[in-house]
C-alpha cells in the first residue's frame, strides 16, 4: 500500500524506535517534546493504519466519487465499501498510542494528513477499501485513454495494448471451456401492455432492422437479453409500475459461456474489467450516443471470435442479478424453449398466463 499521508519529508525522531510484528517499542532516551510525539506519529501513523485495516486503497470526501467512477463495480457489488466508511475523528480511540499521544494532540497531528489517492487534506469521513484483485499502477489513467479512443474512433480501440491484452485473454479463457446445457432456466421480459395477449415469439430478439446498438451489440445485430431470475429481468426494465411479462426459457443445446461475473475471476485481466468502468458502468449515455457501450461491444466481439456463444455478466441495476447476453442468436434461434410465460410485478408476484395461450403460440 502507498501510504503517503504527509507532503514533506518524514523528520527524524531523536527517540529510538523500534516496529517489531506491528507492535510499536518505544524507548525513550530523553523528555519527550510536543514536537517529538508528532515525528512519532508521522512514522508510525501509516503502520498503525496498515495493521487495523489491511486496505489497499482509501478514498477521501473529496475523491470517492471520482473512485466511483472508475470503479462502479465495486460501489454496485461489494456491501462492504457501500457500508464501511470511518471518521478521522473517531481513529484515535482505534489506534495503540493513546497512552503516549493525548487526543487534542492527535487532532492536531491529522489536520496535516493528506489522502494517498487525491493528495487532498483529509477531512471528515475517509474509506478504506481492500481490492480483491491486483490493480496495476496507472490503470485508472489506462481507462481514460480507452475511453477517449471508445468517444473519438472506436474502430481503433485494439491498437490501445489493454484492448489487446483482453482479446488475448479471452482467445486463451475460451481454449479452457467447453459447451454445456444450462441446468437451470433463464428469464427474457417485455414491459406489460393488457392489450398485448402475448405469445413465445415476443420474447425472441426483434428484426435486424429494429435493432439498436446494446450494451453486447452492433446495432443491426441481434443478441438475445436474457436473465437468471424474474427479479432481475424486473430491475433492468426500470422496475415499471405496470410490471412485467416474463418468459420462462431454455436452451436446448450446450453452449459456451465467458463468464465475468465472478467475484474473483482466475484472470486478473478479467477482472479489472470486471470491476471497473470498463464493463460496469451504469451510465448508458442519451438516445443513440452510448460511449459506455463501446467497450462492452468490443468484449462481445473478442468473445464471439474466441468461439463463446453467450456471456454471463453482473447486473449494473440489481446487485444480486446477473444476466447473459447470447451474442450468436441467429445459429440458436431454433433452439429455444418457452416453457411459460406470467406477470411480475413489484410485489413480487407471478401470474400465470392461460396455458392455452402458450399452447397456440408454440404450435403457430
Amino acid at each position: 500500500m502507498n501510504t503517503v499521508f504527509i507532503r514533506q519529508t518524514l523528520p527524524t525522531l531523536s527517540n529510538a524506535i523500534s516496529l517489531r510484528n506491528e507492535k510499536v517499542m518505544i524507548l525513550i532516551e530523553d523528555e519527550i517534546t510536543i514536537q517529538n510525539k508528532l515525528e512519532f506519529l508521522h512514522i508510525v501513523f501509516a503502520e498503525e493504519f496498515d495493521s487495523i485495516f489491511s486496505a489497499d486503497i482509501i478514498c477521501c470526501e473529496e475523491c470517492v466519487d471520482e473512485f466511483i467512477k472508475y470503479w462502479p463495480g465495486v460501489y454496485i457489488n461489494d456491501q462492504d465499501f457501500q457500508t464501511y466508511s470511518i471518521q478521522i475523528s473517531s481513529l484515535y480511540s482505534m489506534m495503540r498510542f493513546s497512552d503516549f499521544i493525548t487526543e487534542d494532540e492527535f487532532n492536531q497531528f491529522s489536520s496535516g494528513l493528506v489522502c494517498p489517492r487525491c493528495n487532498q487534506k483529509l477531512r471528515g469521513i475517509i474509506y478504506p477499501y481492500n481490492m480483491p484483485f491486483n490493480v496495476p499502477y496507472g490503470f485508472e489513467q489506462l481507462v481514460g485513454e480507452i475511453a477517449k479512443i471508445a468517444y473519438e474512433t472506436p474502430f481503433l480501440l485494439l491498437t490501445h495494448p489493454f484492448a489487446l491484452e483482453v482479446f488475448q485473454e479471452i482467445t486463451n479463457i475460451s481454449q479452457t471451456i467447453d459447451p454445456e446445457i444450462l441446468s437451470d432456466a433463464v428469464y427474457r421480459a417485455r414491459i406489460f401492455n393488457n392489450e398485448i395477449v402475448y405469445t413465445a415469439a415476443d420474447f425472441f430478439a426483434p428484426p435486424k432492422e429494429k435493432v439498436a446498438e446494446g450494451r453486447y451489440n452492433h446495432a443491426g445485430i441481434q443478441v438475445l437479453y436474457l436473465s437468471e431470475g424474474p427479479e432481475t429481468c424486473f430491475h433492468e426494465l426500470r422496475s415499471p409500475q405496470e410490471g412485467v411479462m416474463i418468459a420462462n426459457i431454455r436452451i436446448k443445446k450446450p453452449i459456451k459461456v465467458l463468464d465475468l461475473t465472478m467475484q474473483a475471476h482466475e484472470s486478473n485481466i478479467i477482472n479489472l474489467i470486471r470491476w471497473s468502468s470498463l464493463m460496469s458502468s451504469p451510465n448508458e449515455g442519451e438516445g443513440w450516443h452510448k460511449p459506455h457501450y463501446v467497450f462492452t461491444r468490443f468484449i462481445a466481439d473478442c468473445a464471439k471470435a474466441a468461439g463463446f456463444h453467450a456471456i454471463k455478466y453482473p447486473s449494473v441495476r440489481f446487485d444480486e442479478g446477473m444476466n447473459l447476453a447470447l451474442i450468436n442468436y441467429s445459429e440458436h434461434i431454433n433452439d429455444f424453449q418457452v416453457d411459460e410465460i406470467f406477470l411480475f410485478n413489484d410485489s413480487n408476484t407471478k401470474i400465470e398466463i392461460l396455458k392455452q395461450r402458450l399452447i397456440e403460440s408454440l404450435s403457430s
